[in-house]
């Protein structure tokens, strides 16, 4: 669902291996919409869950959700413990559960799990019987924290004099919220159900504000998506991606519009590119903000290498005014071009980007590098090859 655009994926074959710009650390993802219920520590139950009805309301502040689930019994009277999943303890800010519309006694547990490895599953967990073929209504209600990434953080060393109102704003307008609810913990009933749906709403939001679902047959009506299923057997999970501070359509002109004010800042030029083509599916913007950066580009290069004992080497790639940065662009818009066939598009950056590329093989091919170093060199020549191949290309 998170589309990530294939010119992407061939810059990393360039520069993922310098290991310079690692990736951020990625906190676990704290329940959102939800999961269905199932039974606790039972391997097999005549119990059926025969319908299941899920809304679940978007607040700026918090996530609730109302699940009602429609249960048969279809063997002899059983005595269980009946419970949610969930797997962080921080996970809910309130939660309640109901049977047959009486409030329940709800106490929490957590399980090991050993397979490949421990895990730790965290129950909230109630008593319920069932007779023979008795039907019974479980509805659950509960409140969760939103799930709020924003799409560009502009922290790198440099961005501080771009101000921090400037910094604020950027981050607000990329904020990406997500909403998800889990439907394979209900596969632990007997059978399918005969129906299940599944309501997201954005509440105080319009319709604009949404970026994506998953899947894609459910259906919008304004700000309210809808996932509807018969004969349904448990499996997989529904998702809802917003952006809670401005309408999905506004936010790249929004952020064309930083970068023109800022047209030869690098770091915001890469981060701001970037974000518009893996969050916002504009790779044609990315494109354009990092062709017009390049095409401006005249620094001067800077020592990229430090030395060491032995005659030994390594890579600086904080060198310069973010030179590496510069580098990196210069690569992925080329193996952009490159994929499609477009590589013409690059001739007038060519001259730039052979010039930045001659001066690094240049500097690294006078001592030993290290291993972990020699893929960029590598990328490096690739690069400079393409580049000179589009200057000696006749108009």
């Amino acid at each position: 669902m998170r589309r990530r655009l294939r010119f992407i994926a061939l810059a990393l074959l360039l520069v993922s291996s310098t290991g310079v710009r690692s990736a951020a650390d990625i906190a676990p993802n704290p329940l959102t919409g939800g999961r269905a219920i199932t039974p606790y520590g039972e391997t097999a139950t005549e119990v059926r869950m025969i319908a299941e009805d899920v809304t679940v309301r978007i607040y700026p502040d918090s996530i609730a959700t109302v699940a009602v689930f429609s249960m048969h019994n279809e063997g002899e009277r059983v005595d269980m413990e009946v419970g949610f999943p969930f797997s962080y303890p921080t996970d809910f800010v309130e939660f309640r559960a109901f049977v047959d519309g009486r409030r329940v006694e709800v106490r929490e547990e957590r399980q090991e799990i050993v397979e490949k490895k421990k895990t730790i599953v965290f129950w909230k967990l109630w008593s319920m019987s069932f007779d023979r073929d008795e039907r019974r209504e479980v509805r659950v209600e509960y409140r969760t924290a939103p799930m709020l990434h924003p799409a560009v953080m502009l922290t790198e060393v440099g961005c501080e004099s771009l101000g921090d109102d400037l910094r604020e704003a950027v981050r607000r307008a990329t904020t990406m919220g997500t909403a998800e609810y889990y439907l394979e913990s209900g596969k632990a009933w007997k059978g399918v159900l005969d129906g299940c749906r599944i309501s997201f709403e954005l509440m105080g939001l319009s319709g604009a504000h949404i970026k994506e679902i998953w899947p894609k047959e459910g259906s919008a009506a304004e700000n309210r998506i809808v996932w509807e299923y018969a004969r349904f057997e448990p499996s997989g999970r529904v998702v809802l991606d917003y952006c809670p501070n401005m309408p999905v359509a506004e936010i790249p002109p929004f952020l064309l519009g930083v970068v023109a004010r800022f047209p030869d800042h690098a770091p915001l030029a890469d981060r701001i590119g970037s974000a518009l083509a893996s969050n916002f599916g504009r790779g044609d913007l990315l494109r354009e903000v990092y062709h017009r950066f390049l095409a401006r580009w005249n620094d001067p290069i800077p020592q990229i290498m430090k030395y060491a004992s032995g005659g030994r080497c390594r890579v600086d790639y904080r060198a310069g005014n973010h030179f590496y940065t510069v580098w990196r662009m210069a690569a992925v818009l080329f193996a952009d071009y490159k994929r499609t066939g477009e590589l013409e598009l690059g001739m007038d950056i060519a001259p730039t980007v052979s010039r930045i590329c001659a001066a690094i093989v240049d500097s690294l091919e006078t001592c030993e590098l290290p291993e972990s170093d020699l893929p960029f060199l590598r990328n490096t020549k690739e690069l400079m090859g393409v580049s000179e191949a589009l200057i000696r290309t006749p108009d």
